[in-house]
């Protein structure tokens, strides 16, 4: 293996780690800010769990690609170093990314499906509305028949 597809598989491996700890910082976001009795904080093992496989899986997925599936010491402590430059350089940035996804798309998104779903009630309860002005009128009838049905035969 020549020096250059080493630097290579370096920078894969400490890119990987950078990528992971990312990913698993946004495991812990979304358990953080989770109600405390949600299913998101309810699962929240499982999801850092699977989290993990995946990671790992993807890992070794990277080494297939970039080496063949040879697998060094040196793999493991990159992907450390990735971990501890996310954590010194690359958190904030990453964090301020995700704010801004939020802020730009999906808090527009999820005003219009709120929009859309207050609309649907509106419609919903209209129809009720009607509904039960048409059984206005047979409202006393179905109250007498109550009455008949639950009076003691003497």
């Amino acid at each position: 293996m020549t020096l250059t597809a080493q630097f290579l598989s370096l920078l894969v491996m400490i890119a990987s780690g950078i990528v992971g700890a990312a990913c698993i910082d946004l495991v812990r976001t979304i358990k953080y800010y989770a109600p405390p009795r949600s299913f998101r904080r309810k699962g929240y093992i499982a999801l850092e769990l699977i989290t993990w496989l995946i990671l790992g899986i993807a890992s070794f997925y990277l080494l297939f690609k970039v080496r063949a599936g040879e697998w060094r010491i040196v793999d493991p402590i990159a992907q450390l170093a990735g971990f501890y430059c996310y954590q010194l350089y690359f958190q904030s940035v990453f964090r301020f990314g995700g704010r801004l996804i939020y802020i730009i798309l999906l808090r527009p998104l999820c005003l219009i499906f709120n929009f859309f779903v207050s609309i649907i009630r509106w419609i919903i309860r209209a129809l009720m509305r009607v509904v039960r002005l048409l059984l206005l009128p047979f409202r006393p009838l179905v109250k007498k028949t109550k009455q008949l049905r639950l009076k003691k035969k003497g």
